[in-house]
């Protein structure tokens, strides 16, 4: 089986999808994966041809921005649902979809293999009429729909391709799914997914540093991180990308750096040991036990934690799930607010109420001493890892793709 393999926007995106490209290359599977150059980078190790055909997600934020590709309208609204399909869907992709072309075409894929939020993929896999399928994600489970079709169906006529009418378009042959049914982070009904367990370890080599064994084992170890790659604001220089009237005071009072310095100070007062992974973010911590890190493997991490602080990323929400840890929920932007509420909702941990030293910290407190949360992540963590493993994904990729061959011979 030849997959085509699409990842758009960030580091993160690559982390997710690179035990998936494993496990289909282990198989013997032919793999390309397509997208920016620094994003495959994650895939340096891995025995699969890779294109850098997509630009870096502050190229295209440059265009949508700044650019002639999009005006900035009089009431922007970063945190709407048209601005999140805009940056996802909008019409960079077109361009996307006409330097992804050739390369896929070389190549044959049988499969398209597409992040949650790179639509190029989906168009470009219409055009060559093989079947698309979501890796798990996030803001792709909690863009609105309708939404979505209708930015979709504006590129499909830019590249004069037929119309579709089905909210369901974006997944017609499948998806997968991170986590079982009953704890979804979709926004509204979706497709059915194929949920598989996620592999706590992303590379055979990945290990933890001897200085982390060294941390007080009486106190609880928390884990803190903030999403620092695909979002609006990476860096104070990414800043100088935007023009500042144009930007409401709640982005810039919710940039990462905001995010991070919240948490750092929250966890200050809280009695335990922390590990601030900082991606490389400008923050100091005055805590003794507040170890800030640039960065470790997460996933890896939470092993041996007791509380996860997070934005609450998909990615990290269903880490802290198949490690049985709470987690305590920051939340910065658009998918992240729905993915607080669930994690509230399903008992998984706390939504941290506002920006606050304070918040943080009670928060947290709450977060490792309640026994409902504590009960209630030990139960999904069960259900987790109940769920098929990885190599059961290839079985499943493969009956798309064998039910594709029957309907074009029809």
């Amino acid at each position: 089986m030849r997959v085509l393999c699409t990842v758009a926007f960030s580091a993160a995106h690559a982390r997710a999808t690179l035990p998936l490209v494993a496990m289909l290359t282990s198989l013997g599977h032919e793999v390309l994966v397509a997208g920016p150059p620094s994003v495959l980078r994650g895939f340096a190790d891995e025995p699969v041809q890779v294109a850098a055909v997509f630009p870096e997600v502050a190229d295209q934020l440059a265009d949508l921005l700044q650019g002639e590709v999009l005006t900035l309208p009089p009431d922007y609204d970063p945190f709407s649902d048209e601005m999140i399909v805009e940056f996802a869907a909008g019409p960079h992709i077109t361009a996307a979809v006409q330097a992804l072309l050739p390369v896929a075409t070389e190549f044959r894929p049988e499969l398209v293999l597409r992040g949650g939020i790179e639509f190029a993929g989906l168009l470009v896999a219409e055009h060559l009429g093989v079947p698309h399928v979501t890796t798990p994600t996030g803001v792709g489970q909690y863009m609105d729909r309708l939404t979505l079709l209708n930015a979709l169906n504006e590129r499909r006529a830019e590249l004069r391709r037929p119309l579709h009418e089905s909210l369901d378009s974006a997944h017609r042959y499948g998806r997968l799914d991170a986590v079982p049914p009953g704890y979804s982070f979709a926004r509204q009904p979706m497709p059915p997914a194929f949920a598989y367990q996620q592999p706590t370890h992303h590379s055979a080599g990945e290990r933890l540093p001897q200085w982390l064994a060294d941390l007080d084992p009486a106190r609880p170890l928390v884990v803190a991180s903030t999403s620092t790659s695909g979002g609006v604001f990476e860096s104070e220089s990414s800043l100088e990308l935007f023009d500042f009237d144009a930007l409401p005071a709640q982005a810039l009072d919710r940039s990462p750096l905001a995010h991070l310095e919240a948490m750092v100070a929250g966890l200050s007062s809280v009695d335990c040991e922390a590990v601030v992974l900082t991606g490389g973010l400008p923050v100091e911590a005055t805590a003794s036990h507040v170890h800030l890190v640039e960065s470790l493997p997460q996933a890896l991490l939470l092993q041996s934690a007791d509380l996860l602080v997070s934005h609450g990323g998909y990615n990290s929400v269903r880490e802290a799930m198949r490690a049985g840890v709470p987690s305590a929920v920051l939340p910065v932007l658009h998918d992240q607010m729905h993915n607080a509420h669930r994690v509230s909702e399903l008992q998984l941990g706390v939504r941290v109420q506002d920006f606050g030293a304070d918040a943080v910290a009670h928060a947290c407190r709450r977060a490792l001493t309640d026994d409902g949360i504590r009960a209630g992540v030990r139960r999904a963590q069960r259900h987790v890892l109940g769920l098929p493993s990885i190599r059961d994904v290839a079985d499943y990729l493969e009956r798309i793709v064998h039910r594709n061959r029957k309907l074009v011979r029809m």
